[in-house]
């Protein structure tokens, strides 16, 4: 189950958007993030490395388009790809099939599929807002077509909870904090609970998450740790 929070993370961690979103996710081309994800203890797992290259206008709205890097404590690549994000009337929609499974590190013989609903950040959000609920269907396989991993995760009671200030290694930020149950179903390893937050900054989007199990002890987190405009 280790790895759980790290494979989400890539997932949650690219939840960019383009111009004509709302505030908090009103981002332009060139914009380079850099995330870094922690375990339980607050050690560094992964780094997370992000850069707008394109945003273009496709019906209903904009599709912005990533490039994304992942490293090691040691600086090494262990994965690299590109996604997509889609801005339609103000809210920002984050599609989990746009994620390339490149994204996620994984052995040269190894497949590794996702797929689910859309995460939907709606335009106006304030304190208060219930948001839309989602899930997350990761599986692995080898390339003779063994399956060895399914992780099933439902995104539950999604809500707005208060108006606060971040101070991270980029800046402080003032933010919108954002609460929800992650429920998950692990082939072989049972199902897991946790509570989740995470922190949106207008011009910027997510800069901050962190995880929490059944008693309330963190599990993981990710920080902004360098950010270009």
């Amino acid at each position: 189950m280790k790895k759980l929070p790290l494979l989400l993370a890539f997932f949650f961690s690219y939840q960019l958007s383009a111009q004509e979103c709302t505030d908090y996710f009103k981002l332009s081309k060139g914009l380079k993030v850099e995330m870094v994800s922690y375990d339980k203890k607050d050690k560094p797992v992964a780094t997370l490395k992000s850069e707008v290259v394109d945003y273009k206008s496709v019906n209903g709205g904009f599709l912005l388009v990533y490039d994304t890097e992942t490293y090691d404590t040691k600086g090494r690549l262990l994965a690299k790809g590109q996604a997509s994000g889609k801005c339609s009337k103000g809210d920002y929609i984050a599609d989990v099939r746009n994620i390339s499974s490149d994204m996620i590190p994984k052995a040269a013989d190894i497949k590794v599929n996702i797929d689910g609903d859309k995460m939907v950040y709606p335009a106006g959000m304030k304190v208060g807002d219930k948001l839309p609920d989602a899930t997350i269907n990761i599986t692995s396989t080898l390339a003779s077509g063994m399956n060895l991993m399914s992780i099933s995760a439902t995104i539950a009671n999604r809500k707005v909870e208060s108006l606060e200030t971040v101070e991270t290694p980029a800046g402080k930020f003032d933010c919108l904090k954002i609460t929800y149950a992650m429920n998950t179903k692990m082939k072989l390893l049972g199902n897991k609970s946790m509570t989740c937050t995470e922190y949106l900054a207008k011009g910027v989007g997510v800069i901050k998450q962190e995880q929490f199990d059944e008693k309330g002890k963190k599990q993981s987190s990710m920080m902004l740790t360098k950010l270009e405009k």
